[in-house]
């Protein structure tokens, strides 16, 4: 017979699962909650209303925003709580004119993250994943799974995602942001962990977006002469930096040459089959005894519920849909070592837990 302990623990664990159930249910809201506090310039306004992390009312807020309504402060505070409740605000209640609860909201220490005036921001990520052409392919991601042959991005939207950027002036200038930021935030965290850029002469950056990573790089690295590499209508809105020369051209094709060559948040873009190709490109342009350095996330052999985890699984999906790539384990990036030629590898160093720099030798 069940001890009334027992059944109690029993009674609170499934409240517990139904309320994250639930949760789960309605997690498609945040990312638009989030993205809109983004486009409103929220945590930029909080920051500027206090800059020491004091705490702002909602009619404070709410007055810095273009256009006001009676609705607005109601609208906003509802917003606002989302955010609190995600630990991006902190928040206060006060009592006002006897009985009025009034909340106060502050930035988070991971908020920051998303104010658009630091290099290294996640804000236009944010706008990224919440544009009309990558949203609406979520909602085949069954057929995705049932059909071995079909290509998602491309079903929905009527060309693969690389091609649609072309079309898509504004898709593709997010992306470039959202690139720049996501780089500048995980390579402050690279170069504080990784030291293998010393003894570097020539450094390709393959698929190297504006250049950003290799500014960061020359800055702790000077004597090194960067190439930035990616497709010429990426390179055309590169800006001049000091050390580094802008090249135009596809990876799936040739790659300029150095000693060593790096790629950042690449390899999950594509396939085993093209990421193979990349990496015998890779080889060929290396001078002997040169490496690759590759900088991606590492896959955990099996998920946990850990934070780390949910995002590469998620990542992971989301490569599925909209690029065809796909996140890899540490023995599936030793398996593209082995068929790209390359004679050994080495996990190098991790940071944020799944962010990993492998180096594949010739």
């Amino acid at each position: 017979m069940m001890s009334s302990s027992a059944r109690k623990e029993e009674e609170y664990d499934d409240d517990d699962a139904c309320m994250y159930a639930l949760l789960l249910s309605t997690f498609q809201v945040f990312p638009f909650i989030l993205n809109a506090a983004v486009e409103l310039n929220l945590f930029e306004i909080l920051s500027e209303l206090a800059p020491n992390g004091a705490y702002s009312s909602v009619s404070e807020i709410a007055s810095k925003l273009p256009s006001q309504h009676p609705q607005l402060h109601n609208r906003l505070d509802r917003m606002l709580r989302v955010l609190a409740s995600f630990s991006l605000l902190n928040s206060s209640a006060v009592v006002v004119d006897g009985d009025k609860v009034e909340r106060l909201y502050s930035l988070s220490h991971a908020a920051k993250y998303f104010l658009k005036n630091q290099s290294h921001n996640l804000a236009f990520f944010s706008n990224l994943n919440c544009h009309p052409a990558l949203t609406r392919v979520w909602v085949n991601i069954k057929d995705a799974i049932v059909d071995g042959g079909i290509e998602v991005f491309k079903k929905v939207n009527g060309m693969s995602v690389w091609e649609y950027m072309v079309k898509d002036a504004e898709l593709s200038d997010t992306f470039n942001k959202a690139m720049a930021g996501m780089s500048a935030t995980h390579m402050k965290k690279y170069l504080e962990a990784y030291d293998g850029f010393e003894g570097v002469s020539t450094l390709v950056d393959v698929g190297g977006g504006t250049g950003h990573c290799l500014k960061m790089i020359l800055s702790k690295y000077p004597n090194i002469k960067g190439i930035n590499f990616d497709l010429p209508q990426v390179i055309q809105h590169a800006p001049p930096y000091p050390g580094i020369v802008h090249v135009g051209g596809n990876m799936h094709e040739t790659i300029p040459k150095g000693d060593a060559i790096m790629i950042k948040a690449v390899c999950h873009n594509w396939s085993d089959e093209k990421c193979v190709t990349v990496l015998k490109n890779c080889y060929k342009a290396l001078e002997e005894n040169g490496k690759v350095i590759i900088f991606e996330m590492i896959m955990p052999e099996e998920p946990d519920s850990s934070n780390a985890s949910k995002l590469v699984s998620v990542v992971d999906n989301s490569m599925l849909l909209h690029a065809g790539g796909k996140e890899r384990t540490e023995k599936e990036f030793g398996k593209l070592c082995k068929d790209t030629g390359f004679t050994t590898y080495q996990v190098v160093c991790r940071t944020l837990s799944v962010f990993g720099v492998i180096e594949f030798y010739k």
